[in-house]
């Protein structure tokens, strides 16, 4: 077996200090908590606009969620602060099937009631059918603390309440009761896809890490040369997607990712807001539409998972030493991020043009066969191409 115990040893527990260790997403991206307290929604993904018509209620809207939860969690911030107890009221509305229409039977509308105080303020949200049907209710102290008694205030819906799930997109836009000009976004709404859930089960990675190293292993040492690719590649690349999902790695790909798009697409014209705390999203403006999307970089449309596919086959191709390794991990590393990017400019510019109807079409037709086609390529100048050259000549020596 040579060396490879050694190695293999080497990697393994640097493998288990990276699941065990390394710094976690939240350390970059803070948890919300429904405090009153406003601080941790800096940075987040959030839309303020000013609608030139009467006196200006709201000065912004953020929204977020958690990784492992079920909820989505909104934030208001107020212009004008005002005396303890005054009342104020205001909905969300929301369009639950992404059509366009907030008065479906699916819809809903939330009816948050804020009273301030020095100490914060009660606020009291009550989910609504869209025909006016009390789903559940939700209270608590959630109100900002402020030396003129109102800053803003906090809040959060259930998924399970809301009847969606993890990436589903939604609409929603937030007016305040009985004043018509008090609205966010000022025209249209925003549309969000909603994506909480990043499961971590460190033990569980841990061990399938051990199970795999140690098959792996025990196929090189028999020299079974497909089993060990098969599971060498697809094995490695499972174990680093699984430990880099929710880590500090993952987000600062995705906010870099979302940093460079935003510069291109403002050099193009076209409008868009990133969040340093909301690594990954963003806010782009609709032309068509009139409206805003949210844009999640993820760990797929940020070539993280790709980038781990490719290591997975070069790394355990047998064929190739270590020089040889490096170059195409390299190179193919360097190609993955700027077609991606090509990817993502393709998406966004097609949306930006076509509206919010060319959402699937710009993702699944153009953007992913686009890539998948630049992958291919990819794949067969690295592995295919130099394996049918290296069968050719050992035919022909033969």
């Amino acid at each position: 077996m040579g060396k490879l115990p050694h190695r293999i040893a080497v990697f393994l527990a640097a493998l288990i200090v990276t699941i065990y260790f390394l710094p976690s997403g939240m350390l970059f991206v803070q948890d919300i908590q429904i405090d009153g307290q406003l601080q941790e929604w800096r940075g987040r993904a959030s839309l303020s606009e000013a609608t030139g018509k009467g006196a200006n209620l709201f000065a912004s809207l953020h929204w977020a969620t958690n990784e492992n939860e079920r909820k989505i969690y909104f934030a208001v911030k107020l212009q004008n602060p005002a005396a303890p107890g005054d009342h104020l009221l205001c909905r969300l509305f929301l369009d639950i099937d992404d059509n366009g229409s907030y008065t479906d039977r699916i819809d809903k509308y939330a009816e948050i009631s804020c009273i301030p105080g020095f100490a914060g303020g009660t606020v009291e949200v009550k989910l609504y059918s869209s025909s006016g049907n009390l789903i559940n209710g939700y209270e608590g102290m959630w109100g900002q603390e402020s030396d003129s008694g109102r800053g803003g205030f906090e809040f959060y819906l259930p998924m399970s309440d809301l009847n969606i799930y993890p990436a589903q997109p939604i609409r929603f836009y937030l007016a305040a009761a009985g004043l018509s000009a008090d609205r966010l976004p000022v025209d249209g709404d925003v549309q969000w896809k909603v994506f909480p859930v990043v499961t971590r089960d460190r033990s569980g990675i841990a061990i399938f890490a051990i199970c795999w190293l140690l098959a792996t292993a025990a196929l090189y040492h028999y020299r079974i040369w497909p089993l060990y690719y098969v599971l060498g590649a697809v094995g490695f690349t499972i174990i680093v997607i699984l430990a880099v999902r929710g880590t500090l790695l993952e987000y600062t790909i995705e906010y870099w990712t979302g940093m460079v798009l935003h510069h291109i697409l403002n050099e193009f014209g076209i409008l868009t807001y990133v969040f340093d705390k909301s690594p990954g999203t963003i806010l782009v403006f609709i032309k068509t539409d009139n409206s805003w999307t949210t844009l999640n970089i993820d760990i797929e449309s940020s070539a993280l998972f790709e980038i781990a596919v490719l290591l997975g086959l070069v790394l355990f191709y047998p064929a190739y030493g270590a020089g040889r390794k490096l170059y195409y991990i390299l190179v193919g590393t360097a190609t993955l991020g700027f077609f991606n990017l090509v990817r993502l400019l393709l998406i966004t510019t097609l949306i930006y043009w076509g509206g919010r109807s060319f959402n699937f079409v710009a993702h699944t037709l153009f953007g992913r066969v686009f890539f998948f086609a630049v992958i291919i390529a990819l794949y067969w100048h690295i592995l295919t191409q130099p394996s049918i050259n290296k069968v050719r000549g050992d035919v022909k020596r033969a």
